[in-house]
């Protein structure tokens, strides 16, 4: 059986994009370690390991403020980082193994497949291509509309590098931002919202989503070409930023979008909808925010972006997929249905695997963050912080990057706690998606069955 890319490969095929990530993290710590900041002095390695995590994870938790230590160098390595991590190692390895007319192995084309579609596809080249693609086409709009916006703040060579920037950590809903407050400053600009927002809903929806809308809109019945997965993705966003933004408005209403015109506390509220899910950047200050707020920000950064998106999280699907079982169990129904489609029971049985390990994940990282940054506390010094320790962990495993100030002071052991949630994050549902893929086996028996008391 072939094992990786080709047959002499050592890593099996579901731990190539492992494997790549941790050799790009490497090398992305080496180049920041090495690049002395404004202040002449390097920043200390742990704390580069933290920050090429971050950006080729596209989570967005920074130790730093990047626009004003980092020089341009360091910038521009973080920037190709969030791309890399963005498309994907597979996408990265297997185009220069083609670009070099190296063979690539079946194992190694239904992971690429099995990450960016939901079903076969013969050209892989084509697949690639595609994925390209959208994210130039995508991120070059963003970067011309950014730059206009920018071009009246900045001189036109750091507009250009604004633009770029922030257009590329929008679709790879990385949430880098070179703004020391985020987009704080842009909370009554339309324009910039708008357009960091459709960058980051864009990424999210994940490659099949696009490629599929694109071709749907130019037929007759658009919402009928679409697939099973695409309808699921489309609309569960859909449901989520709609009642993600009703969400914030009720919430902050009289908090922190008090003062805010109309218009201008339904666009805050909408952006903050769509950067709590993956995103991390922010237009007001989640510090300030209530904690029913923070609550179901919570929720929705666990939830995260769609399947072969640059997003994190649970996925969109695997909730939507959760929903529809237990819609078909509470009325009894013994198929579990979704517009008009029966999903199969493999299908639901990895939905319920991603959410129970995910939520295992979050719980151990939250508890390790707990020991890290409140054991040496009294019980009163550090009580009441727990909220802002499970925000923290559910934002690095979801690669959202939105924090309450916990980042820059982490402890040694926080960070590391941290980077395991990152990389975990960006990995955890394609690598367990692969892992607890079943194997045909024939039992020879099967145990006598005997009931529980549930509920």
């Amino acid at each position: 059986m072939e094992r990786g890319f080709s047959k002499n490969s050592p890593v099996p095929a579901p731990l190539i994009p492992v494997v790549g990530f941790a050799a790009v993290i490497f090398a992305g710590s080496l180049a920041l370690w090495s690049i002395p900041t404004r202040t002449r002095l390097p920043i200390p390695f742990l704390d580069a390991v933290f920050m090429a995590t971050s950006a080729t994870c596209v989570t967005g938790l920074s130790l730093y403020d990047i626009g004003s230590l980092f020089p341009a160098s360091a910038q521009a390595v973080l920037l190709t980082l969030i791309q890399v991590g963005g498309l994907g190692i597979m996408v990265f390895s297997t185009g220069l193994l083609m670009a070099l007319g190296q063979r690539v192995s079946f194992r190694s084309r239904f992971l690429l497949q099995d990450t960016y579609t939901s079903g076969p596809m013969p050209h892989l080249g084509k697949l690639i291509t595609h994925v390209v693609l959208l994210t130039v086409v995508f991120e070059s709009v963003g970067a011309l509309v950014l730059f206009g916006a920018f071009l009246h703040r900045m001189p036109p060579g750091r507009a250009l590098f604004h633009a770029v920037f922030h257009s590329v950590s929008a679709f790879c809903n990385a949430g880098f931002s070179l703004f020391p407050d985020s987009l704080m400053g842009f909370q009554h600009s339309a324009v910039v919202l708008l357009t960091m927002a459709g960058l980051i809903i864009s990424g999210g929806l994940g490659f099949l989503v696009l490629f599929e809308t694109a071709q749907a809109v130019q037929t007759r019945r658009p919402w009928r070409r679409l697939s099973l997965h695409s309808r699921l993705a489309l609309t569960t966003t859909a449901f989520l930023l709609f009642g993600g933004t009703v969400f914030f408005l009720g919430a902050e209403w009289g908090n922190t979008l008090a003062g805010f015109p109309l218009k201008d506390k339904i666009l805050a509220a909408f952006f903050q909808s769509t950067t709590t899910r993956t995103a991390g950047f922010n237009s007001l200050d989640f510090a300030s925010m209530k904690e029913l707020t923070l609550l179901g920000t919570i929720f929705l950064m666990f939830v995260g972006a769609s399947p072969g998106s640059t997003g994190g999280g649970v996925k969109t699907t695997t909730v939507a997929v959760l929903a529809a079982l237990g819609r078909a169990r509470l009325k009894g129904s013994p198929c579990v249905h979704a517009f008009k489609r029966t999903l199969s029971e493999e299908t639901l049985r990895r939905a319920f695997s991603v959410f129970a390990l995910s939520a295992v994940v979050v719980a151990t990282g939250t508890a390790f963050l707990l020991a890290s940054e409140l054991g040496a506390l009294h019980v009163p010094e550090g009580r009441g912080r727990f909220l802002e320790i499970l925000f923290e962990a559910v934002s690095a495993f979801g690669t959202v990057g939105l924090s309450l100030g916990a980042t820059p002071v982490l402890s040694p052991w926080g960070k590391v706690t941290v980077i395991a949630l990152m990389f975990i994050g960006r990995l955890g549902p394609l690598v367990l998606a692969m892992a607890i893929q079943p194997t045909t086996r024939t039992g020879r028996y099967a145990y006598a069955e005997e009931p529980v008391m549930i509920g």
